[in-house]
């Protein structure tokens, strides 16, 4: 999906729950939050592309440990290990996603859309194949009037007015 999806987790993320968290680009998490990769403790392996996901997200010795100890793991636990993006006490969680969303929103949906091409198409390229990806997709970006109206309200001194052009 090109457009950035944001995932506010609040409570008790458990097996395929954490596999729709890890799908999110990005995650913010509430203290009380905690995740848990339950599959193991059901006689089940991860799913939803949860051990890849983690793989990329905290590594393999970490995703092994996350995968075949199915042990809980606290917000803050998830933060230091790179899990999730942000964690905010519980009464900000809804304020704090939805100003995210915001932010996002406000932003060039096309420069969006290409900088998760690029993400994605890190996770498996060689530094050749990733550089001359990046370097079509940054030619496609400068084309856009979104890149003209940036590069505009940045000499003018003002806030871009994206349309997603």
């Amino acid at each position: 999906m090109e457009k950035p999806v944001l995932a506010a987790v609040n409570g008790i993320a458990a097996g395929a729950g954490v596999s729709f968290a890890l799908a999110a680009d990005l995650r913010v998490c509430a203290r009380s939050a905690c995740f848990k990769l339950a599959f193991v403790g059901i006689g089940l392996v991860p799913d939803g592309a949860a051990a890849r996901a983690l793989v990329q997200q905290v590594g393999l010795a970490r995703a092994s440990e996350l995968c075949l100890l199915g042990e809980t793991v606290s917000a803050e636990d998830a933060l230091r290990m790179g899990l999730v993006n942000r964690v905010v006490d519980d009464a900000l969680l809804a304020a704090t996603a939805r100003e995210l969303a915001l932010r996002l929103a406000a932003l060039p949906p096309r420069a969006l859309a290409l900088t998760k091409r690029a993400l994605n198409h890190a996770c498996t390229a060689t530094l050749d194949e990733q550089l001359e990806y990046e370097a079509y997709l940054q030619a496609t970006a400068g084309r856009t009037a979104d890149h003209r109206e940036g590069v505009a309200a940045f000499l003018d001194k003002r806030a871009p007015r994206f349309t997603g052009q």
